[in-house]
């Protein structure tokens, strides 16, 4: 690899990871799973989930993108001749980059009714802020027009940091936006802390109801460990190629899983506090907690239309922060086989997720009528990704590291202590792959 594209010190690495991980899965899924699921037991199960799940196979798939120090599917071919392994393993480079695609396919649709949303507070004259909101939501979900408006000045701002280069453009785009990211949802919290129910929400999210434990909720807190650490979509495999050589991954997965589960309970302590303050609205109401309940909460709040843009903003950067990690993959896959430059890569590709993130808009509005087993389109592209493609990535990652290279060439790269190594190893081929066994059991039953 150009060693100009290696990131510059520790932390720049820390902050990409980091801004693959948190993003609409911290602050608009989690609160709602949280919410549905009984809070304290579901947070409970999550937080298992990430040290069990999130941490091995995050470690083994930055180890993948280290050694391979190329695109994730270029990794995979270059430990596959390494190590004289099947050409099989090819599907784990190729599932990684096309779940990526997929994902900011619709991401980018959530995300940008999200930056729409910075300009959409509830007037302060309006009589009925409950009503006012959820009509709101309604019209724009079901204008076409406006929906692709925002999807696609999404897509383009994502293209753009992402066409600018590794260093120049994804370095610099996290260097910036992370800490502003960290500084608002702070300030937020507080915010929310002061004047919302603080006490209502500790005790919601951390007093478990373990009545609320079902197999469902353990497969959803599964599920949403590997969606909020970008597992199995490439992106990290694809920073783990621009990782410095003299870092440590062990210890760097930990800051990262750290400041990725911090930011979703920080979300957590902002939304619902809010939420609880106001006796008309509910935590229990699902994907609609973002766009139609937190509203209506500014709305009656000190300087609510001031926090209303603040969060939104927030909301706004988190999803940029991952969306640029999750078309990397492919983009550096294109550069590296010089079928395109990065810059007329991005494009094509960002153009591919933009098309394919038609069937989104439209799942509410022209197709809103045309559904497979009762899903739509928007619901059928997010289940298999995340009940499929990223499971699979990750069960495909153990069994790779776990089994398949030799442990000596993994022992010298991770420099960890015996103790942490005996039990990343239990995770990663024992725990780790049965649990992945688990989630696909549950999606086809």
């Amino acid at each position: 690899m150009d060693q100009a594209k290696i990131w510059k010190g520790n932390w720049t690495f820390v902050l990409a990871a980091a801004g693959a991980a948190v993003g609409l899965g911290n602050i608009w899924k989690f609160p709602y799973l949280a919410g549905e699921s009984g809070g304290g037991a579901f947070v409970i199960i999550y937080l298992l989930c990430i040290l069990l799940l999130g941490l091995p196979i995050m470690i083994a798939e930055i180890y993948i993108g280290r050694y391979g120090r190329k695109s994730p599917i270029n990794s995979v071919t270059k430990i596959i001749a390494d190590f004289n392994l099947s050409k099989f393993w090819l599907v784990l480079g190729w599932l990684g980059a096309l779940a990526g695609l997929l994902i900011l396919s619709y991401y980018s649709v959530i995300a940008g009714i999200a930056a729409s949303y910075i300009f959409s507070s509830i007037p302060a004259s309006e009589l009925n802020p409950a009503e006012y909101s959820v009509q709101y939501y309604s019209d724009f979900k079901e204008s076409p027009l406006l929906m692709i408006f925002w999807h696609t000045l999404f897509i383009g701002i994502t293209c753009y940091v992402v066409g600018k280069g590794v260093v120049d453009g994804i370095g610099k785009a996290i260097n910036i936006l992370m800490p502003i990211l960290f500084f608002l949802v702070i300030v937020l919290c507080i915010y929310s802390s002061v004047t919302g129910e603080f006490l209502k929400t500790f005790t919601f999210l951390f007093n478990p109801d373990f009545s609320k434990i079902t197999p469902g909720v353990v497969i959803t807190a599964m599920g949403q460990a590997f969606f909020t650490l970008s597992i199995g979509m490439g992106s990290i495999m694809a920073y783990g190629a621009y990782m410095p050589q003299e870092q440590m991954i062990g210890k760097t997965v930990l800051i990262v899983i750290f400041l990725d589960t911090l930011v979703a309970l920080l979300a957590g302590f902002t939304i619902f506090p809010i939420v609880f303050s106001n006796p008309e609205l509910s935590a229990f109401v699902g994907k609609g907690l973002l766009f139609e309940s937190l509203p209506v909460a500014f709305h009656a709040m000190p300087l609510g239309s001031i926090f209303h843009s603040i969060f939104f903003i927030l909301v706004s950067i988190a999803a940029l922060s991952s969306s640029v990690s999750l078309i990397e993959p492919f983009t550096a896959w294109i550069e590296e086989e010089k079928i395109f430059s990065r810059a007329k890569g991005v494009v094509f590709l960002g153009f591919i997720a933009w098309v394919i993130g038609l069937g989104t808009v439209f799942s509410d509005n022209i197709w809103s009528d045309y559904k497979l087993n009762g899903l739509n389109f928007f619901e059928w592209t997010a289940t298999i990704t995340d009940q499929f493609m990223l499971p699979l990535g990750g069960l495909l990652i153990c069994l790779m590291v776990g089994f398949f290279i030799p442990t000596l060439d993994i022992e010298k790269d991770l420099n960890i202590s015996k103790i942490f190594e005996n039990t990343f190893k239990s995770c990663l081929k024992i725990i780790a792959p049965l649990s992945v066994l688990l989630i696909f059991i549950y999606a086809l039953t």
